[in-house]
């Protein structure tokens, strides 16, 4: 994931635009004058028809990217530094972890999460991580298989530990995928609602209105 410079620019633009409107309005009000709302209705009109064009553009032209074995999805901090990075290390199948029996077949998936960053201790926020398959079926994680696996080889680490400047570390999540389940992806999204909420709107961002995600092949 890159920073999405030209989604940063319109969304400051955008606030620029509301608050030098409602600054307009207010000063008029203040005089004794009657505000031309209804210039500022048809310039603000103009404006969100421009946005939406670019976001909807935007996305439409993107391209789905699939991620193989060791290689890195990044997550952007405050939209301006992308230093935080989540990665497939490791992808085991497994009909049952200890006393546990999969209903298909558990996927135990390592993730090796990283900071790049020289001098900031970052970590994930409000991390989902899903599967979803050829068919559009989607997955969550299997509270049994990692209640299991928790078990018989120790707790994970969390996906929220800090990471050092520099740093990363190892962790897992279990998935029961039904036998007919073809062509598996890993989805990693982060940030909560309000990032969300945001990153909706952003033009440029993957997780933008129509825009092509990046997910993660779990078969060689």
């Amino acid at each position: 994931m890159t920073t999405p410079g030209l989604g940063i620019l319109m969304i400051l633009v955008t606030a620029l635009l509301l608050f030098g409107s409602l600054a307009v309005v207010l000063l008029a009000l203040l005089r004794g004058r009657r505000p031309r709302l209804v210039r500022l209705a048809i310039g603000l009109s103009a404006w969100v028809a421009l946005y939406t064009a670019a976001l909807v553009t935007t996305s439409l032209a993107s391209e789905p990217r699939v991620l193989g074995l060791n290689e890195s999805k990044r997550f952007c901090g405050f939209y301006l530094d992308c230093h935080t990075q989540v990665a497939i290390a490791r992808v085991e199948r497994l009909d049952h972890i200890g006393a546990t029996r999969a209903a298909g077949t558990f996927h135990v998936i390592t993730l090796r999460v990283a900071n790049d960053a020289r001098a900031a201790r970052l970590r994930l926020a409000g991390t989902r991580i899903t599967i979803t398959d050829s068919a559009g079926h989607r997955y969550m994680r299997s509270s049994a298989g990692e209640a299991a696996l928790a078990e018989n080889r120790g707790p994970p680490v969390p996906l929220t530990e800090p990471i050092a400047p520099g740093g990363s570390f190892l962790t897992t999540v279990v998935f029961d995928l039904p036998g007919d389940a073809r062509a598996p992806r890993l989805h990693v999204t982060d940030g909560w609602w309000a990032d969300r909420l945001l990153e909706f709107f952003l033009v440029g961002d993957e997780d933008s209105f129509l825009h092509r995600k990046t997910s993660f092949r779990l078969t060689t």
